[in-house]
């Protein structure tokens, strides 16, 4: 009698010590892959319907339920400019369950810009991967009577063709009269890109700045051409179009100026999640990200929504993303003043 309570007191102390120390049990997910087994996944979206973000999005969630087997729930989160969907996921429950899709350029501006709804930290997020990589160009009319950067220069009251305010766009343009030394201003309002060509052509603005892929059926009509890229080096896709670098000399500011549009402010979609997801959950997700960049039949969906051929050098891991912001968050303070100064200089 005396053995076997010894022995039944000796089974049930070896369950309270492998309870403590969180052994599994059998029924309990032992592996990432186990525990997105049955579940239901909020994937935010922090653009309207229907925009390249949302496009990829709705795209890869048939891929991630298929690998992961889980409900994709999609959800857009536009507001205040995307900030709604990117304090969403930020504030969310760090399980790995609660995914995020955003425009870089956008995350990247609002901190920028200081915006005081934009709660997230940008090198804070837990990033899976970011597609596409979309270089900035400075655009002109063809007809216009500014071709090169002399004529830039050598002129007087340019206004530049911006958006919103705080956008992106008249970012860049803000970014190229700094480092072109232009007498000039960023007219805002221009919604879209539609209007900011219409504008061109007809020689009431100069130009703007802005990616490739939103402007390249007014390239191919002979509307607008790139007159530069915003950028150290030329993009493989256009190798006619030079560099900035090739075009002016640049002081050391300058050039990181040059390096934040060329790296963290270039358009690209990135695909995150909550901050201090476990990083055993977060590895399976790069995994799964890194395995749908080799499949072809990914990247040809990919290349279909975003309406270019998305480069295989286009697709950063997750790492990669995070060291870029982190690099970023180091100057953080010094580009905000920055573009606190060129905003007040040069905005209209």
């Amino acid at each position: 009698m005396t053995r076997k309570f010894a022995i039944i007191t000796g089974v049930l102390l070896l369950a309270v010590i492998l309870a403590a120390v969180g052994c599994p049990t059998g029924t309990e997910p032992t592996t990432p892959a186990d525990f997105y087994k049955g579940k239901t996944i909020d994937f935010t979206v922090n653009e309207s319907p229907g925009n390249i973000c949302d496009l990829v999005a709705r795209m890869m969630a048939s891929y991630l339920s298929g690998d992961t087997g889980t409900s994709v729930v999609i959800t857009n989160r536009r507001g205040a400019g995307g900030m709604d969907g990117m304090n969403y996921v930020y504030k969310s429950e760090p399980d790995g369950l609660t995914l995020g899709m955003a425009s870089a350029v956008k995350a990247a501006a609002n901190k920028v810009m200081s915006e005081p709804a934009a709660e997230y930290e940008i090198d804070k997020f837990a990033y899976i991967m970011s597609i596409g990589h979309r270089t900035n160009y400075f655009f002109v009319s063809p007809a216009g009577p500014y071709q090169t950067v002399a004529d830039l220069q050598a002129a007087q009251d340019l206004k530049l063709a911006g958006g919103s305010p705080s956008g992106y766009v008249s970012l860049a343009n803000l970014s190229v009269i700094k480092l072109l030394g232009l007498d000039a201003k960023v007219i805002t309002g221009l919604k879209g890109d539609s209007a900011r060509t219409l504008a061109v052509e007809r020689g009431e603005l100069v130009g703007y700045a802005v990616n490739l892929a939103g402007v390249h059926t007014y390239v191919e009509a002979g509307m607008v051409k790139p007159m530069f890229a915003l950028a150290r080096e030329r993009n493989p896709l256009t190798p006619d179009v030079p560099a900035i670098t090739e075009l002016i000399n640049l002081s050391d500011e300058d050039l990181a100026l040059v390096k934040l549009w060329e790296t963290t402010l270039a358009s690209s979609t990135l695909f995150v999640t909550t901050p201090g997801i476990p990083e055993d959950k977060l590895a399976y997700l790069r995994e799964l990200a890194e395995k749908w960049a080799q499949d072809e039949g990914f990247r040809e969906e990919i290349n279909a929504v975003s309406g270019y051929p998305v480069q295989p050098e286009e697709y950063i891991t997750g790492e990669e993303v995070a060291q870029a912001m982190l690099d970023m968050s180091v100057h953080l303070d010094e580009f905000q003043v920055l573009f606190a100064d060129l905003i007040e200089k040069y905005r209209a």
